[in-house]
């Protein structure tokens, strides 16, 4: 919710959660998580611990959980791993349609993996969760370069560039937002 309060005002089109919005681990607040992401009409992918809830929800792993399962079960089966709007596209990680894709961090701390990914597709902007260090990769001119993102920094999104954003975590006080009017990303962060 803070990370929603955040954006308030901000004139957001649309709120796109990166993944894991349900947590593996501590379970007793999935069914809350999905009234606030359908209340808020919240678009979502698909993270790592949000495959292993539907898992646990699956198998009947999941004891005391809260009702409606079914629902909870349906809404994340409908869950795609990727979304594509236009130019840009948001995943948990890798910006592939497969269960791997989650799993593998794009920041390696290098800017070889992200190399890699902006040769295998043609997003102009990707923005994904899973790491939890924000930072952005930029392609112009064959070369691909790794910048931190501080709070309230601004990247201008250049129509001859490419990019990788990171966005970080809620859970840690941080979001991001995406202006495709006026061209550009900011790091959003919250207490």
């Amino acid at each position: 919710m803070k990370a929603i309060d955040a954006l308030a005002g901000r004139n957001v089109g649309e709120f796109i959660h990166l993944g894991d919005f349900f947590d593996s681990i501590y379970t007793k607040k999935v069914s809350e998580v999905l009234s606030i992401l359908r209340k808020n009409r919240i678009r979502t992918v698909k993270g790592n611990n949000d495959y292993q809830v539907e898992k646990m929800l699956e198998s009947g792993a999941l004891h005391n959980f809260e009702n409606p399962k079914d629902a909870c079960l349906a809404f994340l089966k409908e869950t795609p791993l990727l979304y594509v709007n236009g130019n840009a596209c948001f995943s948990h990680s890798m910006p592939f349609d497969t269960i791997r894709s989650f799993y593998e961090p794009i920041d390696i701390g290098t800017t070889e993996r992200a190399a890699e990914i902006f040769k295998k597709t043609s997003c102009h902007v990707l923005f994904c969760g899973h790491s939890h260090r924000p930072v952005f990769f930029r392609y112009r001119r064959g070369r691909v370069i790794r910048k931190q993102v501080a709070a309230g920094d601004r990247v201008r999104i250049n129509p001859q560039e490419r990019f990788i954003f990171i966005v970080g975590s809620a859970e840690n006080g941080e979001c991001g937002l995406y202006n495709t009017v006026e061209s550009f990303y900011e790091r959003i962060v919250f207490e």
